[in-house]
């Protein structure tokens, strides 16, 4: 694993990871700017961070690669985005694929949920009380501000910061104790005081997120719920309660003024849990452990639920969590029975079932072009759902319909061309087909997105050495590259 790029992070995931990753003792910056007469961090600094710190974590084993509980959490996350502060931030909002409870927010926007968190909510309003109070953070610019702080100090805090969590990550006592010399290795007390800093930020990111859950009309006492069955490591949570207390202190104080706004609104809030919330609760449940003795942990667990006579949602979530297990274990036409059952127990057109239905009568379908046009329906009928668009391009993908790829690319809106994966489908599609130019410049600005000017000039250099397109691609590929070095330029540190 490359080094990652410095993650100032203002709910930093300090000893949650049981990762064990290379150390480095080096940590390579992006170069800062900041407004005249401002020690504080641009917005457009913070979303080149956070972009930088994405590049990497995609990278890792821990960030789920699943469109469904991905465009699950940016529904709800925008719900909430909708009733916070205006913003100049485009939020991102992903899972990650781990049992812990911890939620993080990166600059710029971005904001990682752990599958743990999904599965511990016991409601919907106590999941979005967790997203809200990170959306908060980003909103009230924790980041910049602590950074103001540091003044001179800005990267060597970035930095020995994020190579304390990489040591913390690691695991076990060699890993603690990593980090720990670390700490102690000139950087202390930029590390105590970002910790400080975030205590007081923490506050305020309660009172913001309170307010954001008011005006999203959830129930705010979600969030005290679940704040406070963390305090008390109670059930479930007492395993894995420690990352999110390490990364987020909460006291007794903190949870008693969050009570006593909700006694002050003087109003009844009546619990409104999505289905989808339930449906991709039992995804997560299945998809977090990455094993089969997991899938066999979590099957049991839906069985279960089932041998005691439930009825309606909760069958219905049971019998999906069945064939996502199924599915992952390679039995496909179990995988289809249970999608079924989860329909018709449903009692109603959820787009998450369809697309479960579709993709497991796909999978054991001996003629697949039938279910491709339904799933093409599906996408059509919805055409906002990255989660359609994605299944439908990776399933045209396996058929080797390549020209169809691209056709469906230029024609559909669901994934923009400010979505990396719009270009990564595209590199993709063009390789297959011998247009290597235009998958050289369709790997270049998926880079360049990603905030990679290097290797996106690299690519883009590439495709004119290749220059096997025609006078407008090649035309745009110049362009690019202009783009990119003057990225470059403005990159380069001036001594």
């Amino acid at each position: 694993m490359k080094p990652w790029i410095a993650v100032a992070a203002c709910c930093l995931m300090a000893a949650s990871l049981p990762a064990k990753p290379q150390m480095t003792s080096q940590i390579n910056l992006p170069s800062l700017g900041a407004p005249a007469g401002s020690g504080e961090l641009s917005p457009a600094d913070e979303r080149k961070i956070g972009e930088q710190s994405m590049e990497e974590i995609r990278q890792s084993p821990y960030y789920l690669h699943d469109p469904d509980i991905h465009e699950y959490l940016m529904r709800l996350g925008y719900r909430l985005v909708a009733a916070a502060p205006v913003t100049p931030y485009s939020f991102q909002f992903f899972p990650m694929k781990l049992g812990e409870i911890n939620a993080f927010a990166l600059p710029g926007g971005f904001i990682a949920v752990f599958t743990g968190t999904l599965v511990a909510a016991q409601d919907e309003s106590e999941l979005a009380g967790v997203m809200a109070h990170e959306i908060a953070h980003v909103t009230q610019r924790h980041i910049a501000r602590m950074l103001e702080n540091q003044k001179g100090n800005v990267a060597a805090s970035l930095g020995s910061f994020l190579l304390a969590i990489l040591a913390a990550s690691a695991g076990g006592n060699s890993g603690g104790d990593a980090a720990a010399a670390i700490m102690m290795g000139g950087q202390a007390a930029l590390i105590s005081n970002q910790l400080k800093f975030s205590r007081s930020a923490e506050q305020e990111a309660d009172r913001i997120g309170f307010q954001i859950m008011v005006r999203a009309n959830f129930d705010p006492n979600g969030m005290t719920r679940f704040f406070q069955r963390l305090l008390q490591r109670t059930g479930p949570y007492e395993a894995n309660a420690s990352a999110y207390l390490s990364d987020h202190p909460l006291t007794v104080e903190r949870i008693a003024d969050m009570e006593n706004r909700a006694r002050e609104l003087q109003r009844p809030f009546i619990r409104h849990d999505s289905f989808d919330f339930y449906l991709m609760q039992a995804r997560a449940l299945v998809l977090q452990s990455g094993s089969s003795a997991g899938r066999d942990s979590a099957k049991v667990q839906f069985q279960t639920v089932l041998s005691k006579k439930a009825t309606g949602v909760q069958a219905a979530v049971a019998h999906y969590g069945l064939s996502v297990v199924y599915a992952l274990d390679g039995d496909a036409a179990q995988a289809y029975a249970e999608a079924q059952k989860a329909v018709q127990m449903a009692g109603r057109n959820d787009v998450f079932l369809q697309k479960n239905l579709l993709q497991t009568r796909y999978a054991m379908a001996a003629d697949k072009k039938p279910v491709l046009k339904e799933i093409a329906a599906l996408a059509n009928d919805n055409p906002l759902s990255v989660m359609l668009a994605k299944t439908y391009i990776e399933d045209l993908y396996e058929q080797g319909m390549h020209e169809e790829i691209l056709k469906y690319l230029k024609g559909q809106s669901a994934i923009s061309q400010d979505n990396a994966d719009y270009f990564r489908y595209l590199a993709r599609s063009s390789e297959a087909l011998g247009r290597r130019s235009e998958a050289f410049r369709a790997t270049g600005k998926m880079y360049a997105l990603q905030g990679d000017w290097k290797m996106a000039a690299y690519q883009f250099k590439q495709a004119q050495r290749v220059s096997d397109g025609d006078f407008f691609t090649m035309s745009e590929v110049d362009a690019d590259l202009r783009e990119a070095e003057d990225h470059l330029k403005q990159d380069k540190p001036h001594h």
